[in-house]
């Protein structure tokens, strides 16, 4: 895994591009809940879900 996320969210969530044996995979993080995707375009908008929803329960 690599030392710093490719991507922090806005609200502080991470991904960080893991090397796997076929290819690419990307590690969604946010308040503890971490998902994988095979791209960083899905990776974005998981990520982009989780800090939304959160936002919305804060409301």
């Amino acid at each position: 895994m690599t030392s710093q996320p490719v991507l922090i969210g806005a609200s502080g969530g991470t991904i960080h591009q893991l090397k796997a044996s076929g290819g690419e995979l990307f590690q969604v993080c946010f308040q503890g809940t971490c998902l994988y995707c095979d791209s960083l375009h899905v990776g974005m908008a998981h990520l982009n879900r989780m800090e939304r929803a959160t936002r919305r329960e804060a409301a």
